[in-house]
């Protein structure tokens, strides 16, 4: 299998979907990393896709750095609402690390959706037992069990990035903590 390189680019906001149109019809793999999300109406739970990252495109190709940014200039000159491609250095070094690209793999899959994951609480720990957010646990720093959202931290471009994703809690299990003194006066009996 072929490493492609990953791209990603700065786009205008609400122009993401048709750059991404433009992109494939300049036969460049352009896609939108999008999630599902469950949103209430009526007292039930629906699944929408949303973008994860808003005003960004990623462009998934086999062109070394330096082809694609001249590629990427010939596009600007055709395509307006494209900002800028982000870069790691001034070398021109894509904006995604290694880990970064196989982490939103993880996430988004093959079809480019992160599906919702669902989940228990178990004392204070947080446990996914299936979806996209199983063994990255660690990740989730909050969790709205109303609205069926956690919000993760991933380092992404360099920085922290805070994504609210969705996450269905199906059950809370309290620990059974036994009084360590009650214990000790069984034990001495």
């Amino acid at each position: 299998m072929i490493n492609l390189n990953w791209y990603v680019l700065f786009v205008m906001g609400g122009k993401e979907e048709k750059i991404c149109d433009f992109f494939k019809q300049e036969n460049i793999h352009a896609f939108l990393p999008k999630m599902e999300v469950l949103y209430r109406k009526q007292g039930n739970f629906y699944p929408q896709e949303k973008l994860m990252f808003p005003s960004y495109v990623f462009i998934e190709s086999d062109l070394e750095h330096t082809a694609f940014h001249q590629k990427l200039l010939d596009v600007k000159q055709k395509k307006k609402g494209i900002i800028k491609e982000l870069k790691f250095d001034n070398e021109g070094t894509p904006a995604l690390t290694q880990d970064e690209k196989e982490l939103i793999e993880k996430l988004i899959g093959r079809n480019k959706v992160m599906k919702h994951s669902i989940g228990y609480i178990e004392g204070d720990q947080v446990i996914v037992t299936d979806g996209p957010l199983q063994g990255l646990e660690s990740k989730i720093i909050k969790i709205d069990r109303h609205k069926r959202r956690a919000l993760i931290e991933i380092e992404m471009l360099g920085r922290i990035v805070n994504l609210n994703v969705s996450l269905e809690i199906i059950k809370k299990i309290g620990l059974n903590t036994i009084n360590p003194i009650y214990i000790s006066k069984i034990l001495s009996n």
